[in-house]
């Protein structure tokens, strides 16, 4: 077998690669190929050029690149020639030059165009997974090419660097992991690459170089991929080892690239300076790994210069904390401490990846909701959390933390909930583990969600109605957190959203990342762009912190929170917390809340049980205050409306709590009609977290779509589910 399954969009690329690789092989055979490779000059010494001649210098190699799967559309490059050309005069040891067309924008034409331009060595970047590609490189004067182990069965990759060493050419072997490095290593690799790319959410995590680069033999050339931004990456990996560093989007987007270059060699060498002498890194490239590890000075224009993701807490910006009572302190003090080790940890990765993709079903879908889109007037995709196990994004996190409840030796978990979804999966967790569950749930939301409470008791888990309050969602919080004061020694609050004391909100919003790192990698893989706008319900706010992750730096694409509307935010009856709300503390945190005069909070309504909350995650209190996400209310009727719409057009019910976040996106494709035209609105892209499934409302669908026989037992539990 020659192409190892990565499942990443690495797959879906190669699939591509193959299909123009037999188009080019049915116009120019392997024969042919060879011949016109013979007559070319010997190849140039690449591996030479790339160790440089000076143990402390830094080369640069530098890339000629239109666009990419993670960003898109890069730059218009017109004259790859002269772009090369002008990498050289700045000092580029070598020139890669982008092959692949559908998704860099690359192709042969622009490899000949460099060759002829420069006098360095020229690696052909594409993804080799055929001998004819290395005849077609050497024929079209490449002096290197890239060979992938991720996309590479052992004997294969043998068979491609001896093939590349025999026509007299190098390889630069691109690595990811451990693994992959020994592999490298064992097939004899001299070129080893180290990208810091995540394939499968295209995330870039650039201590992955100095957490690798050790691993790789002294005299093999190293070579730092990805996520070069500024001289602050080339002295990381300059730091940590790198003979050579490879970019492109930062050259190409830049207006003088030879300058660039220049400077990027004379800040690279006086890291590696400070490297040969055993300081690895320097003191200030260790702060810098540090902060990229936290995301807390990654580039981001979306926020001025700093990263929005992964803020690590307990406050973002004013708001969060740790607002408990002191005999909680203990029990928050050992879940911060476990969760900041198991974060950090493979083994812990790798089980809760394990879970996620074997028990949970991950990656879930991406689905163009192609009639839906028509209806509104934009293209919709929707992100399929209803297909997870258990029917929404819940068991994302559920899994995560019950995995840190067994860390802690804790056998007992505790739970709140409002819509059923986070008991459901919640008791689904422990009934997997071997634990005890109890569940605190609103009276008046075991009423409307009695389908979710029988399946809590089926999966073995003790529901506890909760009357005093609203006897809502506030009140089951209030609830389990009594529970937890009085058994912290055997039992884990397993809290459902993105909201309370510090960790939960950064903990949460860990376990949830994932979907909006799947959905970034999945819309760039099916239109080659990034949304326009992505949408999610807001109640706490879970799925939609979640979500927003993949997407919080890219100002590019707007954010929308859709709140609980009600009966309208002109009337008492609503869950707007952040549209009305002012700061305050509820359940540890400060927020967003519904309060009165008196800094009482007020009772929230919304026909929508999960998202019928007083406050909201702190994280994204911070995002309205800075602007960067737009928290738009959704009234019961707009809900209602965009839940049948999309249950008549594609077959899909969706949880009503999902339903404010198509209706949010049906209100901003109105918007873009009325200020675009239809034409325009009709190519933009919003993508909506589609965060659970409608089984456990089809009774209070029923109810207020008139569906139900009068006075049945279903329309008793609709009626009751309405009114609240």
């Amino acid at each position: 077998m020659t192409q190892q399954r990565t499942n990443t969009v690495l797959d879906q690329i190669i699939e591509g690669v193959r299909e123009d690789l037999e188009a080019r092989r049915a116009v120019v055979s392997l024969q042919q190929l060879q011949r016109t490779a013979r007559t070319q000059a010997p190849a140039l010494d690449a591996e030479r050029a790339l160790r440089g001649s000076e143990p402390a210098s830094v080369q640069v190699l530098s890339e000629v690149k239109r666009s990419s799967p993670s960003k898109g559309a890069l730059a218009d490059i017109a004259d790859p020639a002269a772009l090369a050309a002008a990498y050289e005069r700045g000092g580029a040891s070598a020139i890669s030059v982008l092959t692949e067309k559908r998704r860099f924008g690359g192709s042969l034409t622009d490899l000949d165009a460099v060759r002829q331009a420069v006098t360095i060595p020229v690696l052909r970047k594409d993804f080799t997974v055929d001998e004819y590609q290395i005849w077609e490189a050497r024929a079209h004067g490449a002096d290197m090419v890239l060979l992938i182990v991720a996309a590479l069965d052992d004997p294969t990759l043998r068979r491609f660097l001896d093939l590349t060493h025999e026509l007299g050419m190098h390889a630069l072997v691109e690595t990811h992991t451990t693994e992959e490095i020994q592999r490298a290593v064992a097939v004899g690799a001299r070129i080893i690459g180290v990208n810091t790319r995540n394939l499968k959410t295209l995330d870039v995590d650039v201590d992955t170089f100095g957490r690798l680069a050790d691993q790789i033999p002294a005299d093999a050339v190293i070579i730092a991929e990805s996520g070069v931004s500024g001289e602050d990456q080339i002295k990381l990996y300059a730091g940590h080892g790198a003979n050579a560093v490879l970019t492109g989007e930062v050259l190409v987007r830049s207006d003088d690239p030879p300058r660039t270059i220049a400077r990027f060699r004379e800040v690279g060498a006086a890291a590696r300076v400070d490297f040969l002498a055993g300081n690895k890194p320097p003191a200030a490239q260790a702060e810098f790994a540090a902060e990229q590890l936290d995301a807390a000075d990654a580039a981001a224009p979306a926020s001025g210069g700093r990263s929005l993701k992964n803020s690590p807490g307990p406050y973002f910006g004013d708001f969060g904390g740790r607002w408990m009572p002191e005999s909680l302190v203990a029990a928050l003090d050992e879940l911060t401490e476990v969760f900041d080790k198991a974060r950090t940890d493979d083994e812990f990765a790798e089980e809760f990846q394990r879970l996620s993709r074997d028990y949970s079903g991950r990656p879930s879908l991406l689905t163009e909701a192609k009639r839906f889109g028509e209806a509104i007037g934009a293209r919709v995709f929707l992100k399929r959390e209803d297909l997870n196990h258990t029917g929404s994004h819940k068991i994302n996190n559920v899994l995560g933390q019950a995995l840190l409840a067994k860390r802690m030796g804790k056998n007992r978990l505790i739970a709140e909930t409002g819509a059923g979804q986070h008991g459901v999966a919640t008791a689904t967790a422990a009934a997997l583990f071997g634990m005890e569950c109890c569940v605190y749930m609103g009276e008046e939301d075991t009423r409307r969600q009695a389908l979710n409470v029988a399946r809590m008791q089926l999966l073995g888990a003790e529901v506890v109605p909760v009357s005093h309050g609203s006897a809502t969602l506030k009140d089951a919080i209030n609830e389990a957190l009594r529970d937890w004061v009085a058994s912290v020694d055997t039992t884990h609050y397993l809290l459902g959203t993105a909201a309370g004391p510090h960790p939960f909100p950064t903990m949460v919003r860990y376990f949830h990342e994932q979907i909006g790192e799947e959905a970034r990698a999945q819309i760039l893989e099916q239109t080659g762009q990034l949304p326009d706008a992505v949408t999610a319900c807001v109640g706490g706010g879970s799925n939609a912190i979640g979500i927003f992750h993949g997407f919080l730096d890219d100002p590019e694409v707007e954010l929308y929170g859709n709140e609980a509307g009600g009966e309208g935010v002109d009337t008492e009856r609503h869950a707007a917390t952040i549209t009305l709300g002012r700061p305050g503390v509820l359940h540890g945190a400060k927020t967003f809340l519904m309060q009165d005069t008196d800094g009482q909070t007020i009772e929230s309504h919304s026909i929508s049980a999960g998202l019928d909350y007083p406050a909201v995650g702190p994280e994204h209190a911070h995002l309205h205050a800075i602007g960067r996400v737009k928290y738009e209310a959704i009234t019961d009727t707009q809900a209602m409306d965009a839940f049948k719409l999309l249950s008549r057009t594609e077959g899909i019910i969706p949880a009503i709590e999902s339903s404010h976040a198509l209706a949010g996106a049906r209100e901003l494709a109105a918007r873009w009609v009325q200020e675009l035209g239809p034409e325009t609105a009709a190519e933009k892209i919003i993508l909506v977290s589609l965060s659970g499934r409608g089984d456990k409302d089809v009774a209070t669908a029923a109810e207020w779509f008139d569906l139900l026989p009068e006075n049945s037992d279903e329309e008793q539990v609709g009626q009751k589910g309405e009114q609240l």
